[in-house]
């Protein structure tokens, strides 16, 4: 095995080169929810007091397209934290979005009722940890700035003299004007209860919509994916009043495998999936078992939070602050390299496929390794394999696909009907297939 040191030192060097990559392309499109430093950590974003929840937020009073006043919604929460023992001096920018999270043509006055670029005020430094971070969140909507419009937002974090964000944080506003429901079946046009799953949806509109296959865009995620997700569905029949989505094949998923999971909770003993904690000066490192291959495995029902992260430390009061960050080290035994690259799948890493989340084969240990700095918790995750960034990443060469698999889905529905300038979040709806 490779030693600790060389394990520190090539996770620096991995973070820097991480870091000069996205230098070069902050403003590639779509945005996604992603750090852009290898200070921030555990970004999270969800409605208040419900982590396991997408970031999706609803309205409490129905406003006509035109009518851009501010929107009475719910609060969503952005938590996150940066390395180090002394606060930054952060500020935050919002931006309005299309459907397909690229920028949309709006001005700022028309989605925001506030400024720009106002500081990020609330924050505290961790408490007895090895590693030393400062905790920082923020609610939207709040006194500086409120929305006017449903759809998707971004927020963009920015440190003092930077033009360049350190991370984005997207999340999204609804206007229920739309019906939706949703059904997911083992019974699909690619075969009956073998390795995949078909989503089937019915939107209920308003009359403004004259033309559903082009005033309406769905969307349908998977476990909160973004690399396969079912994107510009086209209606399968119209009728008065109803769209329906089905036999499309961008909504047959892949079915997976229940998510793997261990759970690093205290640094006194090891917990569920944990082979051994070690404690190599600064800092404690997390060994998990070297769990193989499932795709050959019979099915195996696992409760699992379908990819979510709970952050969580049994002696802490609160976790935000008393959780501590130790070095994870993942292990995947396999005799030769694939031909395709292998992540991790998870939650950990906002479901995002990059640098942060490849692991490495290891010829010398027979197997792909990834050492990754995480806050205490309960993880879930998978491994997947991806010969590119267009396409969706796999989950059968590694985990197998099973029909019986719980998976969540979310699906999306939004409408720019003639005469509009945005893309109008006006349906959500989210089903959990068991």
């Amino acid at each position: 095995m490779k030693t600790i040191n060389n394990i520190v030192e090539t996770w620096r060097a991995a973070s820097l080169l991480l870091l000069l990559g996205i230098a070069t392309s902050l403003q590639a499109q779509p945005f996604r929810t992603e750090p852009f430093s290898e200070r921030v950590q555990t970004l999270r974003v969800f409605p208040e007091n419900q982590w396991d929840s997408a970031p999706v937020v609803g309205v409490e009073n129905f406003q006509p397209l035109q009518n851009f006043q501010p929107l009475r919604m719910k609060t969503i929460d952005i938590n996150f934290d940066v390395l180090g023992a002394a606060p930054n001096y952060l500020t935050y920018k919002i931006v309005h979005c299309n459907a397909d999270w690229t920028l949309s043509d709006l001005f700022e006055h028309e989605y925001l009722d506030g400024l720009q670029n106002n500081p990020l005020l609330d924050y505290d430094n961790s408490l007895n940890t090895t590693m030393d971070y400062i905790h920082y969140q923020l609610k939207l909507p709040n006194e500086q700035v409120r929305l006017k419009l449903s759809g998707n937002y971004v927020v963009q974090i920015f440190e003092e003299g930077s033009e360049q964000p350190i991370l984005n944080a997207c999340f999204s506003v609804v206007e229920p004007q739309a019906s939706v429901q949703m059904t997911v079946s083992p019974i699909t046009d690619k075969g009956i209860n073998n390795h995949f799953q078909a989503v089937n949806l019915v939107v209920g509109y308003r009359n403004e919509i004259r033309n559903p296959a082009q005033d309406l865009k769905v969307f349908v995620f998977q476990n909160n994916r973004q690399d396969n997700a079912a994107r510009f569905v086209k209606p399968y029949l119209v009728q008065t009043g109803k769209a329906e989505y089905n036999h499309a094949p961008a909504l047959i998923f892949d079915a997976g495998n229940e998510y793997r999971r261990f759970e690093m909770t205290t640094t006194q003993f090891a917990g569920l999936n944990i082979a051994a904690v070690n404690y190599h000066a600064p800092y404690y490192h997390t060994v998990l078992y070297p769990n193989g291959f499932r795709n050959n495995r019979a099915y195996d029902f696992t409760d699992d939070l379908n990819g979510k992260v709970y952050i969580r430390n049994i002696d802490a009061e609160d976790a935000n602050t008393e959780a501590d960050y130790q070095f994870v080290h993942f292990f995947l035994p396999c005799a030769q390299p694939l031909l395709e690259k292998v992540y991790i799948l998870s939650g950990a890493f906002n479901n995002v496929l990059d640098k942060r989340s490849e692991m490495t084969y290891n010829a010398s240990e027979g197997g792909y390794e990834k050492a990754v700095l995480l806050k205490e918790g309960y993880y879930n995750y998978l491994y997947v394999t991806q010969k590119n960034a267009s396409e969706p990443a796999s989950t059968a060469p590694i985990e197998g696909d099973f029909y019986q698999t719980d998976n969540e889905y979310r699906a999306m529905v939004y409408a720019r009907p003639v005469g509009t300038r945005y893309d109008q979040l006006i349906g959500v709806q989210t089903v959990q297939y068991k």
